[in-house]
């Protein structure tokens, strides 16, 4: 049953992925930013921090992308990693690395049925009696195509697992 405007592909909290040795930090981030590009993706940069700790340094990147599909529905991807322990060696860093990655299908992208309760109840009704195979079998298997695409991509600058 689709309640809200956001229709998860992944669990809430997203798909956890985590990878422990050496990787190229800077293919990780230009490769993920052209992959939003090259799909469409209004890509956005919500942070990026690198910050000295006692065990190395700790980076912090957020990105996010979202396209539109339709003036009702579009899509978000999400990428939150945290790298700790790290280490510089030969242009490449060693360290831990955590990548939580979201996706949902946004639902009334223009918020036209949310504005009274009326309305909210023919958003609920359209989504889950007439639009719902649609949502299910078009919108969520692309997205989730797309998810594990962009995550395939990132698999060839680590060892995600």
């Amino acid at each position: 049953m689709i309640t809200g405007q956001k229709d998860y592909v992944t669990p809430k909290h997203g798909l956890i992925l985590k990878y422990q040795g050496t990787f190229d930090l800077k293919k990780f981030y230009n490769s993920s930013k052209e992959w939003f590009k090259k799909n469409n993706y209004v890509f956005s940069e919500k942070e990026y921090k690198e910050k000295p700790v006692e065990t190395g340094a700790e980076f912090i990147l957020k990105f996010q992308g979202d396209r539109k599909i339709d003036d009702y529905t579009g899509f978000n991807i999400s990428l939150s990693t945290l790298i700790r322990d790290t280490k510089k060696m030969n242009g490449k860093y060693k360290g831990n690395l955590h990548l939580n990655a979201s996706a949902y299908v946004f639902l009334d992208r223009e918020n036209r049925w949310q504005t009274n309760p009326i309305k909210k109840f023919l958003f609920f009704f359209y989504n889950n009696f007439i639009l719902k195979n649609k949502i299910i079998n078009v919108y969520e298997d692309k997205l989730y195509t797309e998810l594990t695409d962009l995550i395939n991509n990132i698999k060839k600058y680590t060892k995600l697992n």
